[in-house]
């Protein structure tokens, strides 16, 4: 506890930066293997060993840390792999959505909104620009132009003319399809202060992202490049990169790719790191004098090694084994589930307190996120170190657009995240976390009761969010365009993860494997679409499988089932009248008391939602027995008849629980009613305990 202390003030600055390192943790014991399928490729695409490597980029750049000011230069070589000509060129410029309070980003519904400044100068420290200072298009003979006083403005998405995330430059001449294109460019950066976005400084912590001009992405029907949206993440081309970062003199350093070579001493105290990386699509990094650094190592048969580098604030560094242990469960699930991890190498992040950069992704890099006071039965950092590593193979090595399609990446990667941790903790593992009090206002986290051992079934907590928002918008649809930072997060994160968990239902868990890993090999270093994702489904399963996404991807209807039984005596015709045929019918007197009785049974199933599905059928008979169906599910509602001797004493719609998606599971089942005062008893217990949650989680909303 006294080194926590001590931590928890060292990152309010109270000591003055000194960095208080507690006694050394070993790293957290690994659990028992969790069973995963084997690592067999016969049959699938070949896995690719390099990406087209279209935009490689050289870069230097100076970090003024008592100022955050990044100054840079580039030189970018960008080959034309379209067949059109192009003379124009976007490129991003992130950080003008800091420039002032008219930016997209800043008229937008921000995701990580932060706390209100208390004065001018916390005001003023959130602003950050990226101004372009130099810009050159060279030719093959070395001749360069100035193509600076062509520098204009893009606001395609949105129109507004005061957001300046997207800069246009044009070229003497058009690049031609196959040519190589070279560009210099030359830029200053002031980075903002970090509580509010995904980049940026809290004291001498530095998280820098997104941080130099960006080319687009050139595709048949023109440029893929949007400005910076709230909603949205990032979206470029494979290449090479090779940077050369300068901060000053006992800064530790971390970054997309590895060290090459010893670190370069100068003459002003500063000292130069040289990182590489190919086959990329971005390159970001951090740097702080509070980092305690850690080595471990990822080695499993059959799965290339990787080195891990962790940088942990000091407050945390008991949690380090944590963090570790968490990289190797990521890259061992979702290294079988998809392709493995190539680079060999990778840097986990633990960011300063109250920095926004917590849970954010980049090549070879992530960043986690941690309280001082983390007990196990939370599973954080686990949790969100198994999802941000994840990161690395769909958003790192299947780079879909994350501006337009951010489903392909977040949503594929929560569904892959709620089954690591499923699989590989267990559900005795988790705790539900309550009663939560700040310390202040500007504390994220705080203290709080903690419930161990309560485990929500996989795929059940984002069901709340879909039966309150899932009708307000489809899932197919740019990040931007929802209605609302709660809608994107619905279809970008926990609505895809259900249907992918309901694909999986209807098609067995080693189909889906299969399909997953099709995808993620045929797709490697490529920016597939929706539509090759379908057509792996359909190619792998040898069905056709579009009605599915019909319902599911394209539609905002919801999907719930509802079963009801009644049972009642048969009733037997006795014979005719003497009036003849006209004559009604007699029936043979009820008696319940009757030891031979037979029983007319009628299960209903109802379909309450608009979406369809096909669903099964479990039935239950008093004398042990049971029955399988299956229906189509695309009616309102069916019946199946029992006659017989014995009644249903219980039905299931979906007994297996595949149909992730059913918003509504309380009406899946029917039971046979046993008594008045047990039914009382249920009744009154179920509502104490239905109020006793919500008072519980209506408290944990305001934590």
């Amino acid at each position: 506890m006294r080194a926590r202390l001590a931590g928890a003030l060292a990152a309010i600055g109270v000591l003055g930066g000194l960095a208080l390192r507690p006694p050394m943790a070993s790293a957290k014991p690994p659990v028992a293997p969790f069973a995963l399928p084997a690592l067999d490729d016969t049959g699938l695409p070949p896995l690719p060993t390099q990406s087209a490597r279209i935009a490689n980029y050289d870069i230097e750049a100076r970090l003024d840390a008592e100022r955050h000011l990044v100054q840079g230069r580039l030189v970018l070589k960008w080959r034309n792999t379209a067949t059109l000509p192009v003379s124009s060129f976007p490129f991003h410029l992130y950080w003008n959505a800091f420039r002032n309070n008219l930016s997209s980003l800043a008229r937008g519904d921000r995701r990580r909104e932060p706390p209100a400044p208390r004065n001018e100068a916390e005001r003023q420290r959130r602003f950050g620009f990226q101004q372009v200072q130099a810009a050159r298009f060279c030719e093959a003979s070395g001749a360069c132009s100035d193509i600076l006083p062509s520098l204009r403005y893009l606001a395609l998405d949105d129109g507004n003319s005061d957001d300046r995330t997207v800069m246009e430059l044009s070229t003497p001449r058009a690049v031609a399809p196959g040519e190589t294109a070279r560009f210099e460019l030359e830029w200053l950066g002031q980075l903002p202060h970090g509580e509010g976005g995904r980049f940026g400084w809290v004291h001498d912590y530095h998280f820098v992202a997104q941080w130099f001009p960006k080319l687009g992405v050139l595709q048949e029907g023109g440029w893929n490049s949007h400005q910076h949206h709230s909603n949205t993440e990032f979206f470029a081309d494979f290449g090479n990169y090779d940077v050369r970062l300068t901060v000053p003199a006992g800064y530790v350093l971390g970054a997309t790719g590895r060290l090459q070579g010893e670190r370069q001493k100068n003459a002003d105290g500063t000292l130069t790191h040289h990182y590489r990386q190919d086959d990329v699509h971005d390159f970001a990094w951090t740097c702080s004098r509070r980092y305690v650094e850690h080595q471990a190592r990822f080695e499993e048969p059959g799965y290339p090694p990787v080195d891990l580098r962790l940088l942990i604030q000091p407050e945390h560094d008991e949690l380090w084994g944590r963090y570790v242990h968490a990289t190797r469960v990521c890259l061992r699930a979702y290294g079988a589930w998809g392709a493995p991890y190539p680079y060999g190498h990778i840097t986990v992040v633990d960011p300063a307190w109250t920095s926004g950069s917590a849970g954010m992704e980049y090549p070879t890099l992530f960043t986690g996120g941690a309280n001082i006071f983390s007990p196990l039965s939370l599973q954080n950092p686990e949790s969100v170190t198994v999802h941000e590593c994840g990161h690395q193979f769909w958003y790192g090595l299947v780079a879909t657009n994350e501006f337009e399609e951010g489903w392909l990446d977040e949503g594929f990667d929560e569904y892959h995240n709620e089954k690591a941790d499923e699989l590989a903790f267990g559900p005795r593992a988790w705790g539900v976390r309550y009663l939560a009090v700040r310390a202040a206002k500007r504390v994220r986290g705080g203290f709080a009761w903690t419930a161990p051992g309560v485990w929500i079934e996989r795929g059940r907590s984002n069901l709340a969010d879909l039966r309150e928002l899932g009708q307000l918008d489809p899932m197919v649809r740019r990040g931007w365009e929802y209605r609302g930072a709660r809608v994107y997060t619905l279809n970008t994160y926990s609505k895809p993860a259900l249907t992918l968990q309901t694909l999986e239902g209807l098609l067995g868990d080693e189909t889906m494997t299969r399909v997953m890993r099709s995808y993620a090999r045929r797709y490697r270093f490529q920016h597939p679409r929706t539509q090759d994702f379908i057509a792996t489904v359909n190619e792998v399963s040898g069905q056709d499988w579009r009605w599915f996404f019909d319902e599911s991807f394209y539609s905002s209807e919801l999907l719930d089932y509802a079963v009801t039984v009644k049972n009642q005596p048969l009733r037997r015709l006795s014979g005719f009248g003497d009036a003849g045929l006209l004559a009604e019918p007699k029936l043979a007197p009820e008696l319940p008391s009757a030891p031979n009785k037979d029983w007319e049974c009628v299960v209903e199933l109802q379909r309450r939602g608009g979406a369809r599905m096909p669903v099964e059928l479990r039935v239950e008979f008093e004398d042990g027995s049971r029955k399988a169906e299956r229906w189509d599910g695309r009616e309102r509602w069916t019946r199946f008849r029992y006659n017989g001797p014995t009644r249903v004493v219980r039905a299931q719609v979906d007994p297996d629980g595949k149909l992730a998606l059913d918003v509504d599971r309380t009406n899946n089942n029917w039971q046979l009613e046993r008594g008045a005062a047990r039914r009382a008893a249920d009744k009154w217990s179920a509502r104490f305990l239905l109020w006793l949650q919500n008072l519980l989680e209506l408290q944990a909303v305001f934590a």
